[in-house]
């Protein structure tokens, strides 16, 4: 029921990501074609790409992406490891991580919270909010937290151990 009660707002955070990135590109090759072609550049497109549409298209999807198994698992002392013992280690590291991430987003949030108090701006030919620059990541990293505790003390499935064992290690039916 939490699983997927948190599947929403992840596939949203994912979605978000995904349209910063398609933005970035867009805008990005736009600023080319204006630069070289018609020597007319758009010179807020760095900044915007750079502080926000990149913070946002790499911490918003972070959870959908762990949920999915999307990302690099050194597994070698559990492979060596009993199984009970295994899953307990991925447990604890899962929990480990989400404290982790979970007291980075705070502290990201509390960041974004005292810059958007102070109105902080970023000046220039545009004058950018800083605070803007931040939001994306208390977000994307509560939502990573979130999903590390519930893979943590949910179903061994979640663990996604049985992903990377060879068919003849997989354990049976009575030992997950």
């Amino acid at each position: 029921m939490l699983d997927r009660a948190l599947r929403v707002p992840e596939l949203i955070a994912a979605c978000v990501g995904g349209v910063f990135m398609v933005a970035a590109m867009v805008l990005t090759s736009t600023d080319a074609i204006l630069r070289y072609f018609f020597n007319a550049p758009l010179t807020w497109n760095a900044y915007l790409t750079t502080y926000y549409l990149m913070v946002g298209m790499f911490v918003m999807p972070m959870a959908w992406g762990y949920r999915t198994g999307g990302y690099i698992r050194i597994v070698f002392l559990a492979s060596l490891l009993p199984h009970g013992m295994a899953f307990s280690l991925l447990r604890l590291g899962k929990i480990i991580g989400a404290a982790y991430f979970g007291t980075l987003g705070w502290l990201a949030g509390e960041h974004f919270w005292e810059v958007f108090q102070r109105g902080d701006v970023e000046m220039g030919l545009i004058d950018w909010p800083v605070s803007w620059s931040w939001v994306w990541i208390p977000i994307g990293l509560g939502l990573l937290s979130l999903r590390m505790l519930l893979m943590a003390f949910g179903p061994s499935e979640d663990l996604h151990y049985a992903d990377w064992l060879g068919e003849k290690d997989k354990p049976q039916e009575g030992e997950l």
